[in-house]
C-alpha cells in the first residue's frame, strides 16, 4: 500500500510538474497562440509565486528521490522537470527586472507576492448625459488626504471590446491615484449592441464628461486644465480619440461646448488601428474580435472604409497630440502591437510627446496584478510620465 501511494504521488507530481513545464516553454516559444498568451499572463501577474513554487516542489522531489526506493526513476525525472520549471520562471524574472532597470523603475519583490488589492470606494456618483435612453454615470474617488488646494483631475476610462464593462473596473487605478492625492472619476459611456454602433458616440460621451467635470471643477475640487486622461484596451483607444479627436474635429461634446484637450494621456494596450486589428483578425493572429468590431464598426472595412479610417490614429497625428504615454505587452493577442508600434515610431518622426514602454512576453492585461513586478514597473513609468509633466500631486 505504501508503495502504491508513493508511485501514485510521484505520477501526480510528474503530471503538475510536466505541465508547468511546458506552459513555461510556450512563453519564450510564443506558440502556439492561445496557450503561450495564458501563460505569459499568468507569468507576468505572478511569477514570483511560481518561484515559490516551483522550489516547493524541487524540494518536494528531492526529498522523495533521496529517501524512497520505489519510483525513483520518476522521482528523479520529478526533480530535472522540477529544476527546468523553477529556472525557466527564474529567467523571466531577471528578464523583467532588466526591463525595471531599463525604465528606471524601482522594484521590490516582497509586494510582488501578493494578490490585487481591495479596490477603494467612490465618495459619490454622478449622471452626466442620457443616450440612448440610458443614463450615463461617473463614479467620483477624492483624494484620501485632502489639503484643501485643487487637485489634478484624473478621469478613468474602461476596457471591455466596446461592448462590455462597467465604471468600476479600474479600481486599482483609482486606489494608485487617490492615495497620491488625485481625484479620479470613473466614467461609463454607450457599450455597442447589434443595433447601435457607438464608433462616435462612446468617444464623444468621453467629450461630454470631460465638459461636465470641467464645468464643475469648483464643486469638486479640482484644476480643470490638468485633466488626465487614463484608459486601457478599448478605453486607452478611447482616451486617444478623445484628445486626437478633439484636435482633428472628429470628436465634440454633445453639450455644445468648446472642450480643451486633456492635459495627458495614458493608455495601456490600446487599439489604435482598428483597420490593421480586423486585417490580423483574418490572418487568426489574435483572438476572435468579430462580435465586438461589428457591433462597435457595423461591419468591416470594406464595408465602412470612412469608418475604420477615422479610428485609424496614425492618421490624425498632424494635428498635434497630447503628452501621451502607451504601455503595452510584447505579444498582445487581443490589441495589433505592430501598429501601436508604428505609431510611436511616427510620432517620435515628428517629434510629438509621445513616451513608449513595452513589457516582454506582456499579453494583454499583463498588469492585471498591479503588484507583480510588471505591475511595478508600469506603475513607476505612470509616475515618471506624470513627473516628466509636472502633473504630480504628491
Amino acid at each position: 500500500m505504501k508503495k502504491f501511494i508513493n508511485l501514485f504521488l510521484a505520477v501526480i507530481l510528474m503530471v503538475i510538474l510536466l505541465l508547468c513545464t511546458l506552459l513555461t516553454l510556450s512563453v519564450y516559444l510564443k506558440w502556439p497562440m492561445m496557450v503561450s498568451g495564458y501563460s505569459s499572463l499568468f507569468a507576468t501577474q505572478f511569477n514570483s509565486r511560481f518561484i515559490l513554487l516551483a522550489l516547493v516542489l524541487c524540494i518536494t522531489a528531492f526529498l522523495f528521490f533521496k529517501k524512497q526506493d520505489t519510483g525513483r526513476k520518476i522521482w528523479k525525472f520529478n526533480l530535472i522537470l522540477g529544476i527546468l520549471f523553477l529556472a525557466g520562471q527564474l529567467i523571466f524574472m531577471l528578464i523583467m527586472l532588466r526591463t525595471a532597470s531599463k525604465y528606471d523603475a524601482e522594484i521590490s519583490l516582497i509586494p510582488s507576492l501578493k494578490g490585487l488589492e481591495k479596490p477603494v470606494k467612490p465618495t459619490e456618483t454622478h449622471h452626466y448625459l442620457t443616450i440612448y435612453g440610458e443614463k450615463q454615470l461617473f463614479d467620483v474617488y477624492r483624494p484620501k488626504n485632502p489639503s484643501g488646494k485643487p487637485t489634478i483631475p484624473v478621469v478613468l476610462v474602461h476596457g471591455g471590446a466596446f461592448i462590455e464593462g462597467k465604471r468600476d473596473q479600474l479600481g486599482y487605478a483609482a486606489n494608485w491615484f487617490t492615495q497620491r492625492g488625485y481625484t479620479s472619476f470613473g466614467i461609463e459611456y454607450p457599450l455597442a449592441k447589434k443595433d447601435r454602433q457607438t464608433y462616435e458616440s462612446a468617444v464623444n460621451s468621453i467629450v461630454t464628461c470631460m465638459s461636465y467635470i470641467r464645468k464643475h471643477a469648483q464643486e469638486f475640487n479640482i484644476d480643470p486644465s490638468k485633466m488626465i486622461l487614463v484608459g486601457g484596451s478599448a478605453g486607452g483607444s478611447l482616451v486617444m480619440q478623445a484628445d486626437l479627436g478633439l484636435r482633428d474635429g472628429f470628436a465634440h461634446s454633445y453639450d455644445g461646448s468648446q472642450v480643451a484637450p486633456p492635459a495627458a494621456v495614458i493608455a495601456l494596450y490600446p487599439p489604435v488601428s482598428l483597420s490593421d486589428l480586423y486585417q490580423k483578425l483574418r490572418e487568426g493572429k489574435t483572438v476572435d474580435l468579430y462580435d465586438p468590431m461589428n457591433k462597435y464598426l457595423g461591419g468591416s472595412p470594406v464595408q465602412f472604409p470612412a469608418r475604420f479610417k477615422q479610428l485609424n490614429l496614425i492618421d490624425h497625428l498632424s494635428g498635434g497630440i497630447s503628452p501621451t504615454l502607451i504601455l503595452t505587452g510584447e505579444i498582445d493577442h487581443v490589441v495589433n502591437v505592430e501598429a501601436i508600434r508604428d505609431f510611436v515610431n511616427k510620432s517620435k518622426e515628428m517629434k510629438l510627446p509621445v513616451s513608449y514602454m513595452e513589457v516582454p512576453y506582456g499579453e494583454h492585461v499583463y498588469d492585471g496584478n498591479p503588484n507583480s513586478i510588471a505591475g511595478q514597473m508600469t506603475w513607476a513609468e505612470i509616475r515618471h510620465f506624470l513627473k516628466r509633466n509636472r502633473l504630480t500631486a504628491e
